[in-house]
């Protein structure tokens, strides 16, 4: 049986924690490793962590200095163990199939290494994650379903206007870090939507599936990074400069982003 390495970042979110762990546990496909950074919380986030590897034995724990998501998964991918990797944020949840279908998916693609199956998503509030949507904060829909058949131009172009799937999302092969890169620790936010770009540019497809229990499950809450525009904002710029995209290509990325820019036009028609 394959190894899955399943990363989970954690700052000050050890109230979230607990939830997020008890989804690794509950997985139907049971051998994987789950690495626990602590990204230099100053909560309960080491307390919950240690109880969960005290516990199993599958479970590791590391503490860094706090340097940020990316540096946090970063050092989590450097000690992996695993074939395949998992991103979970601690504040999220992975459904009980989703390792297990995930890597069944991949036998279909055994002759060709430049696959990213992913799965669907939802998103819940803070207080219950029995009640799920589609529809995230300011009616931002996160997914787009895209197929192997699509063609590697095809998604090029849909992934210069969006990022396609929230990093949970995906199982991705663990020799994909080795060929494009890790995480850009410069990024604050958006990494998501920069990995994806450098996939694509590295000539990986990517192929959606939906079967029972196997999405990853978001977690709305105030404190959540995709509530600060301002972080957003700083980073959509970076983005696009950094892959050498146009505003018009990516405006999607940032709808506030654009329809402040939008009032400011109109503004200036009326003086």
């Amino acid at each position: 049986m394959k190894l899955i390495s399943i990363i989970i970042p954690c700052y000050n979110q050890g109230k979230y924690l607990k939830m997020s762990l008890d989804s690794v546990l509950r997985q139907s496909y049971q051998n994987w490793e789950c690495i626990i950074i602590n990204d230099g919380s100053g909560d309960d986030t080491e307390d919950v962590a240690l109880d969960y590897v005290n516990k199993d034995k599958r479970f590791n724990y590391k503490f860094q200095i706090n340097k940020g998501l990316s540096a946090a998964r970063n050092l989590g991918i450097s000690i992996a163990k695993g074939e395949f990797i998992q991103l979970l944020d601690a504040d999220d949840l992975i459904e009980k199939n989703k390792l297990s279908k995930g890597l069944e998916l991949y036998k279909n693609f055994k002759n060709n290494e430049r696959i990213i199956i992913y799965s669907g998503m939802r998103y819940f509030e803070n207080s219950s994650p029995k009640i799920l949507k589609i529809l995230g904060r300011n009616h931002f829909i996160g997914h787009v379903e895209l197929k192997f058949e699509d063609g590697l131009a095809s998604q090029k172009e849909l992934i210069k206007f969006r990022n396609p799937f929230v990093i949970s999302a995906s199982l991705y092969p663990a020799a994909l870090f080795e060929n494009i890169g890790l995480f850009d620790n410069d990024l604050t936010a958006l990494e998501d939507w920069d990995l994806h770009l450098r996939c694509i540019q590295g000539d990986y497809l990517f192929h959606y599936h939906y079967e029972a229990d196997t999405r990853t499950l978001i977690r709305l809450h105030d404190n959540s990074m995709m509530r600060s525009q301002h972080l957003l904002d700083a980073n959509f710029g970076l983005v696009m400069a950094k892959h050498h995209l146009h505003r018009e290509n990516a405006i999607e990325i940032s709808v506030p982003f654009a329809i402040r820019f939008l009032k400011k036009i109109k503004n200036r028609l009326k003086l």
